[in-house]
């Protein structure tokens, strides 16, 4: 060892140099603090990164989790159903044929259990946009105005537990119509309808005073 100030050699463990009398161990803990500083902040960075990181997959998994009915479809009539949409599948709409039964657009329940996404025109022409149906895995009936504005597409189909625009990337999810592409505003506008005797019900004059969102 030797001095840094005047170059001497020092003995080890030398609080001060012999010749010109400079501290060495205020020195030698300036130089240890110096090295460790990098080192320090490193592993505080890493940390940060890995509590950010699991905060983010926590709060992904709370929104799953959590989730909620988009406010129509959570007042919606409920079935019993064991339907399996699978991850790949791919569903395609069916177009179906409704009725009218005293101011009623009327479809029967069993279509679109079979099919699991239908669409369908309003029976006496006045609503020219197509109506969907479908039912959520939790059970519930979705009754919607087939269009996504944004696009006018008036076809979807579904895939996993989303439904997809048939003419864009958007989709959203089947019971909270959240979006997980563009069109957050665009999907699928749920209206209320009813079940009685394993039949849709849904009110024409509904239906026929729905206007475009944009």
């Amino acid at each position: 060892m030797q001095c840094r100030q005047c170059g001497s050699p020092l003995s080890e463990g030398a609080a001060f140099c012999p010749q010109c009398g400079t501290t060495l161990v205020v020195a030698g803990v300036a130089e240890q603090a110096a090295s460790a500083t990098p080192v320090s902040r490193k592993k505080w960075f890493i940390a940060a990164v890995m509590v950010l990181v699991l905060v983010a997959g926590l709060s992904a998994y709370l929104r799953v989790l959590l989730r909620e009915f988009h406010p129509v479809i959570d007042k919606q009539p409920d079935v019993v159903v064991e339907l399996s949409y699978g991850v790949e599948q791919k569903i395609p709409s069916v177009k179906i044929s409704a009725r009218m039964d005293r101011g009623s657009i009327v479809i029967p329940l069993t279509a679109v259990r079979e099919s699991k996404l239908v669409r369908f025109d309003d029976p006496e022409g006045i609503q020219s946009v197509p109506i969907l149906a479908y039912i959520t895995p939790e059970g519930k009936i979705v009754t919607a105005m087939s269009i996504s504005e944004n696009c006018r597409s008036t076809d979807f189909y579904l895939q996993g537990h989303n439904i997809h625009c048939a003419s864009c990337p958007s989709y959203w999810n089947m019971s909270s119509l959240e979006a997980y592409a563009c069109c957050q505003q665009f999907f699928p506008d749920p209206i209320p309808s009813s079940l009685l005797n394993e039949e849709i019900r849904i009110d024409a004059e509904i239906v026929r005073k729905w206007r475009t969102r944009i």
